[in-house]
């Protein structure tokens, strides 16, 4: 800061901060501007490359940027009887991919390549059916620094090495993966040799174990292992299984309650507003709850509300006074409507809320209610009945506040105020008070109405001139917002 004559746009700090809001386009564009932002934008174009049908860069290109390749993602790759020699000597690379049906690398080579980086790598993916090559979770055990595993297939040997390399991860994702020889002592809190003490985000994608000890269930022995992780802040589990609330419930709902960073939870399983309510009674901090078969009710409701949490002081529950309500921390929330509840008040008391899908509220709560918070909103799914008379005069003043309301949220890219309901909701019109929603100029899709409320050609033409970003309206004209641009009128 002492060279004032110094041009901003050729501080290297500077470019960074414009490179975050970048996609890989606008950065091939930017290398071309000067020397300095080439100097600046070549690394993070190379910083991550896909190998596979869409392209594969000469060894020139990757002996040239080798410096600056810090991820490699193999999309769908044949690898035919070897590891492609290039890649074999990266410098820096710290994250490996095989995704979408790749046909798995000779494991001399696998393992050649592993090993080659086993003191920096700190991610491994493998996705889709593949088949481990011997001595697969000793060689992942020799990298130091993992802390980032994604697995797909089945682990039928080694599976202790396999949960010994669990102990360093942060980030595990078990993606429709059957685990044999499930050991029983992890069923036991006892058994320090099973504790996973630095994982921070848990996802269990269709998991299975076989032969479970007896008399417990597959779901059971996964919800142990969630117990097994006392620092875990993240934890997403689906599968088919009819025993899921096994899972649930050992996991998350058993006394004493061991996950007291947990802050993030998405399920597919259904959980009742009880269940829901106790398990966020417990909760610290809550940021994402996306539980799209969760019957979120008034119990929920008050505990997302509530000032006090429930702990545990020496044995005995008791309830504690929260540094911050869970309603002031949320960023995400995805349930099930369920008689109508907690529409207004969501909004208007969690002033962090990013995601709302799953809530009702209607127009006269929103007038007689209190002013929205969350103006950071950006995906609002949920329904809005129109609990009015929109031909009459004072019913027209209500839709307009409604609308004027909706109008202050101008992060909104995405708005559906129907949620499958088949009802009808506010009349999208000029007339109404369409206009009110003039600053929603990121918006991308807006859907209103099942009984194909249609659009006039006014009333779009508006749309297009002040919504830069719109690409679908529910009711437009067929093809409208891809025929016509602001540049048209």
């Amino acid at each position: 800061m002492v060279n004032l004559t110094l041009n901003p746009f050729e501080i290297p700090e500077i470019f960074l901060h414009i490179a975050e809001l970048l996609d890989q386009r606008d950065l091939l564009n930017c290398i071309r501007v000067s020397k300095a932002f080439h100097r600046t934008f070549i690394s993070l174009i190379w910083r991550k490359i896909t190998v596979g049908p869409q392209g594969d860069p000469n060894s020139k290109a990757v002996q040239k940027h080798n410096e600056y390749i810090e991820e490699i993602t193999f999309e769908s790759y044949n690898f035919n009887d070897s590891f492609p020699e290039k890649y074999e000597s990266l410098q820096r690379l710290q994250s490996i991919a095989y995704t979408f049906w790749c046909s798995w690398p000779i494991p001399t080579h696998l393992i050649k390549q592993i090993k080659a980086h086993s003191s920096i790598i700190t991610s491994f993916h493998v996705t889709e059916y593949t088949e481990y090559p011997p001595d697969f979770w000793k060689i992942l055990l020799e990298c130091t620094n993992l802390n980032h595993l994604q697995i797909h297939k089945d682990i039928d040997v080694g599976v202790d090495l396999f949960l010994q390399v669990c102990k360093r991860l942060r980030h595990l994702e078990l993606d429709h993966v059957t685990i044999h020889q499930f050991p029983i002592n992890i069923l036991s809190r006892e058994h320090s040799e099973y504790i996973f003490p630095n994982i921070h985000t848990l996802r269990i994608d269709h998991v299975r174990i076989t032969d479970p000890p007896h008399p417990y269930s597959s779901w059971y022995c996964l919800g142990m292992l969630v117990r097994s992780c006392p620092a875990l802040c993240s934890l997403r589990f689906e599968g088919e299984n009819e025993d899921r609330e096994d899972f649930y419930k050992i996991a998350v709902l058993q006394h004493p309650w061991t996950l007291n960073n947990l802050s993030d939870i998405h399920t597919d399983i259904t959980i009742e507003d009880e269940h829901l309510a106790a398990l966020l009674r417990r909760m610290t901090k809550l940021k994402q709850l996306c539980l799209p078969a969760c019957k979120f009710g008034q119990l929920s409701l008050q505990e997302l509300l509530a000032d006090k949490q429930e702990v545990v002081d020496n044995g005995q529950l008791v309830r504690k006074t929260r540094l911050l309500r869970l309603c002031e921390t949320v960023e995400t929330l995805v349930f099930v409507i369920n008689n109508g509840i907690g529409g207004q008040t969501i909004l208007s008391k969690c002033p962090r809320l990013k995601i709302l899908d799953g809530s009702v509220i209607t127009v006269s709560e929103i007038v007689n209610g209190a002013e929205w918070v969350c103006t950071g909103l950006t995906h609002l799914d949920i329904y809005l009945e129109a609990d009015i008379d929109q031909e009459t005069e004072e019913g027209m003043a209500k839709a307009r506040i409604a609308f004027r309301q909706l109008g202050k949220l101008s992060w909104l890219e995405y708005l559906d105020l129907t949620h499958d309901r088949g009802k009808r909701t506010l009349d999208f019109s000029l007339r109404a008070g369409l206009d009110e929603l003039a600053n929603l100029k990121r918006l991308d899709t807006l859907w209103f109405g099942y009984d194909r409320q249609l659009v006039p050609l006014e009333d779009a033409t508006w749309m297009v001139n002040n919504w830069p970003n719109i690409k679908y309206v529910q009711g437009a004209p067929k093809g409208f917002f891809e025929s016509h641009s602001v540049s048209n009128f």
